[in-house]
């Protein structure tokens, strides 16, 4: 079974798209809505849906995955933003993949929901396999016992995603599905799609460097 672990914070605009989104999903698999302490109907309309667990937790998206994982009962964890929904069968291509014993984990590549040509050309990038084109946008699965070894994601604001793909990828093979996930290009658009893009790459370079994340985190908001 793979175990959707979705953490939120007031998404009450996005939610009930990606809830649908799982509805018409084929295969094995739970939800659970990791809440970081909405105060919007986000959790409202989660509970309109049967058999969704909701687990309440510490604001923070490394603390609410950590969390859902928990409670999960899935041999698989499919990590899920709130504003990204997956492709048809997206849940029977992790369950194939993850047949494979020496597959650690692994993730969709992404397509944004806007037609923008830059954002399409961005895109591209994230079909290559690798931990700095890997994003927690792009849904990462990774197989229950090998997250339990590593630990879970760090308490860290920002980079989690790419922080917890070193242990990963050392545990085994780390994929890249080809299939794409949908996410919103809410943030370039508010932005600016060249200036979002150089931040990104610019705050990355910061933390290899060695700033805090949290002081990145100043620079990133939510």
């Amino acid at each position: 079974m793979v175990s959707i672990i979705i953490p939120v914070l007031n998404e009450e605009k996005s939610i009930t798209a990606l809830l649908e989104n799982l509805a018409d999903q084929e295969g094995d698999y739970e939800i659970i809505i990791a809440d970081g302490g909405s105060t919007d109907d986000t959790l409202a309309k989660c509970a309109s849906y049967p058999d969704i667990k909701i687990v309440a937790s510490e604001k923070g998206r490394a603390l609410q995955m950590n969390k859902g994982a928990g409670i999960a009962l899935g041999t698989t964890l499919l990590f899920l933003h709130a504003d990204t929904t997956l492709p048809e069968k997206g849940i029977q291509a992790i369950e194939k993949a993850m047949g494979d014993n020496k597959i650690s984990g692994g993730s969709f590549y992404v397509k944004f929901d806007d037609k923008s040509r830059i954002l399409n050309f961005l895109a591209r990038f994230t079909r290559i396999n690798n931990r700095y084109l890997t994003w927690g946008d792009q849904g990462i699965f990774i197989r229950k016992t090998t997250f339990d070894e590593t630990g879970g994601y760090k308490d860290i604001p920002v980079m989690e995603d790419l922080e917890i793909q070193k242990d990963v990828r050392r545990k085994g093979m780390f994929i890249k599905l080809p299939l794409a996930v949908t996410t919103s290009a809410r943030r370039f658009i508010q932005n600016g799609i060249i200036r979002q893009q150089l931040l990104n790459i610019g705050l990355v370079m910061a933390y290899e460097a060695g700033v805090s994340p949290r002081r990145i985190k100043e620079f990133y908001s939510d």
